[in-house]
C-alpha cells in the first residue's frame, strides 16, 4: 500500500502533467463547475482521466479525501491502457 505522500505525487493526468496534490490545489482554489475546473488540471477536453478527477472534485466539495480510492482509480485506468496497448 502506498503512503499518502506517494499517492499525492501520482500523476492524475498525462495531458496536463499534474499530480494529485496539484489537482487538489487547483480544485480548492476555484469555484468553477467540474467541467471547467477539470480543464484547468488537464489542459484538454479528453475524458481519459475523468473518473479520478470527478471523484477528486467531489471529495474536495465534501472536504474529505480518500487517497487510496483515487490511487486505485488511476491504477485501474493505467491497467486498461496497458491491456489496450497489448491488443487484448
Amino acid at each position: 500500500m502506498k503512503t499518502k505522500e506517494e499517492i499525492l505525487q501520482m500523476e492524475i493526468c498525462e495531458c496536463g502533467e499534474k499530480n494529485i496534490a496539484q489537482a487538489i490545489e487547483i480544485f480548492q482554489d476555484t469555484s468553477l463547475p467540474f467541467k471547467k475546473a477539470k480543464k484547468l488540471v488537464t489542459q484538454c477536453n479528453k475524458s481519459c482521466c475523468r473518473g479520478a478527477l470527478l471523484k477528486l472534485y467531489d471529495m474536495n466539495q465534501f472536504g474529505r479525501f480518500d487517497y487510496e480510492e483515487i490511487a486505485y482509480l488511476i491504477e485501474q485506468r493505467l491497467e486498461r491502457l496497458k491491456r489496450l496497448g497489448e491488443g487484448e
